[in-house]
């Protein structure tokens, strides 16, 4: 029946196809092969306007191909290939740089090593980066591309799991250069007409294109912490924190999103804005949480601090000889029981499993942060795990080291900025109910446990997401999920790439994730709990729902306020179902159901033929 059924829509869709496709020409803005793009003239002058840092760019892998080739600069590029300072510095380079290639088109700059002959091509690399230092540069770029139809995208160190930081036929505003960090132990929001508002107490402003690890090092000098993220190479006042926020002080402190005071947002007509409670409060609302380039050109955020206080970081390392066998699943399972334990004290956890290594063995290693005024509970608890781990027989290696001050610890390098490397992934929150409840832990391994794995994939569970500070900020009113009120965890399946350009390997693990891994992943929760939008799925079919559920339309509205010509458009990002994958062209209603159409065929065409397979 169900056969049938699927056969009945796939005979539909290629008899209705044709007729249903015919559609007005779409709206497209200038790309370089183009009548109305910029000439040299043009180009020449914005440069003269950001001090001479407006460069052309060609993919970082040209240096090492026939036309281009130079050997030192070759040599340079597979040396520092894996390096996340060098790509967040190269604005032609993604920290997965895999977002390089243009699937699209099947075009790739592959760089081999050894150097073996091959094709450089464009890819998805922008024609032009714009470096900016000031507001001023800022706004000269934002209405250079608005008066000229460009494609604009927003970068900042090039961390982005969706692409987002770079795009085809592009404009780029490279926003690392706009540095800058102040402490203060006072600080009163700008409020408008002179109007006296009472001090929010210790606050930190940051320019966007400071790193989290800067401030970390600014804090621990300072003596003060800050809500950040767990890698030292990312903006912390970009995606993180437009997309929500979490990190270790996120149980005790809140998300990212709690602690902003204020921002200062360059609007879509080249306007400076500040936007906090006091001012703009629509637009406050909409970038802290509605996600990064959507609304505005961030350029800084002021944050809440917070005194410094002593930590224990414990680690525990497990290594199962015999691969993902239950001894490893059950131990998953014990790790998802003590989590809630931790996150409700305000302490935190992070954990990555690696379900497949060479010698059919399988790891997984767990972070845990206590920072709650005593240590003993979240010692017990971490002590009863390893424990029971020990119990079933699998090694484990442990470590505790107490750091006087957390702020120590934070800006220590951490190994987790991962670059130069492939990978796709899908997320979802999940619940402190479902965590808390009898059978949600077991529930949770089980069904991770039926997916298939490969080597380079990971699983990574953040308790870091929940916590009393998140609960108690409830009232808090963000542009965030409502579902990140009642979240306790951030579970995520990370899928490695080739680094080599294989499209069918590409299409195979997309179609994976959309059709098999992530339905598991929402089926825990029945689709009730959203995802994470800094480590997104970039292909989900209804990223409104996943990412902002009934805040969507209200999203919607402000985004028609303050760039009502779609000037910040990303994929997955607010009004994008108008536009073309890559927002180069708009497209019209029945495009937009066609395009829903058709991915709801690919979907039953790759769920007929997994079935086919297995029959």
């Amino acid at each position: 029946m169900v056969f049938w059924l699927a056969g009945v829509i796939l005979l539909f869709a290629l008899g209705l196809g044709p007729y249903l496709s015919h559609s007005p020409r779409s709206q497209c803005r200038c790309g370089p092969d183009d009548d109305c793009w910029p000439s040299l003239g043009a180009w020449g002058a914005l440069n003269g306007t950001v001090g001479g840092q407006l460069v052309q760019l060609s993919p970082v892998g040209d240096v090492c191909h026939e036309a281009k080739y130079s050997n030192r600069s070759c040599t340079e590029l597979i040396q520092h290939f894996r390096n996340t300072t060098w790509r967040v510095e190269n604005p032609a380079a993604l920290q997965v740089h895999t977002w390089e290639y243009s699937r699209q088109q099947k075009q790739s700059c592959h760089v081999s090593d050894p150097l073996e002959p091959g094709q450089c091509d464009r890819g998805r690399v922008a024609h032009y980066s714009a470096y900016v230092q000031s507001v001023l540069e800022v706004q000269e770029v934002v209405q250079f591309a608005a008066s000229n139809r460009l494609r604009l995208v927003i970068r900042n160190t090039g961390h982005d799991l969706a692409g987002r930081s770079s795009a085809p036929n592009s404009l780029q505003l490279h926003t690392a250069g706009l540095k800058g960090i102040r402490h203060v132990e006072s600080f009163t929001p700008q409020a408008p007409d002179g109007r006296s508002i009472p001090s929010e107490g210790p606050a930190v402003t940051v320019g966007a294109g400071v790193l989290t690890g800067e401030l970390y090092s600014a804090a621990a000098e300072g003596g003060y912490t800050v809500v950040g993220g767990s890698c030292s190479t990312v903006g912390i006042a970009g995606g993180w924190m437009q997309g929500g926020g979490y990190g270790i002080l996120t149980p005790s402190r809140g998300l990212g999103v709690d602690n902003v005071l204020e921002v200062g947002v360059v609007t879509a007509q080249g306007i400076y804005v500040t936007a906090n409670q006091h001012q703009n409060q629509d637009l406050f609302w909409a970038v802290r949480g509605g996600g990064g380039g959507s609304f505005g050109v961030i350029v800084h955020v002021t944050f809440r601090t917070y005194p410094d206080v002593p930590a224990v970081v414990s680690k525990l390392n497990i290594l199962s000889p015999h691969g993902p066998d239950s001894a490893f699943w059950d131990t998953v399972t014990d790790l998802l029981r003590t989590i809630p334990i931790l996150v409700d004290r305000g302490d935190a956890v992070q954990a990555f499993a690696m379900p497949v290594l060479p010698g059919n063995q399988s790891f997984l290693t767990i972070e845990s942060y206590l920072i709650h005024d005593s240590h003993a509970g979240g010692r017990d608890a971490l002590d009863e795990l390893q424990k029971r781990i020990e119990d079933r027989g699998l090694p484990v290696e442990s470590s505790d080291e107490p750091f006087d001050r957390l702020s120590t610890y934070l800006a220590l390098p951490k190994g987790l900025d991962q670059a130069g490397m492939g990978m796709m992934t899908a997320s979802r929150l999940v619940s402190r109910d479902f965590m808390k409840s009898a059978q949600g832990p077991s529930r949770i391994s089980q069904t991770l446990a039926q997916l298939s794995y490969g080597p380079g994939d990971v699983l990574s569970l953040e308790g870091m997401v929940g916590g009393p500070a998140v609960q108690r900020k409830a009232t808090a009113d963000s542009a965030i999920h409502p579902s990140w009120r009642s979240a306790l965890m951030s579970l995520t399946l990370g899928r490695g790439l080739p680094s080599d350009p294989d499209w069918d390997a590409y299409d195979r693990i997309q179609n994976e994730l959309a059709m098999t891994q992530l339905p598991v992943l929402e089926s825990l929760e029945k689709g009730a709990m959203g995802g994470y939008l800094g480590i997104p799925f970039p292909y989900e079919s209804n990223p409104s729902r996943v990412f902002w559920g009934s805040h969507y339309n209200r999203l919607l509205a402000l985004k028609g306020r303050w760039d009502p010509d779609d000037l910040f458009i990303t994929r997955l990002g607010v009004n994008s179902e108008r536009w073309d994958e890559e927002g180069m062209c708009r497209v019209d209603r029945k495009q937009v159901y066609l395009r829903q159409y058709y991915k709801f065929l690919d979907r039953v065409r790759a769920w007929a033929a997994h079935r086919v397979g297995k029959s």
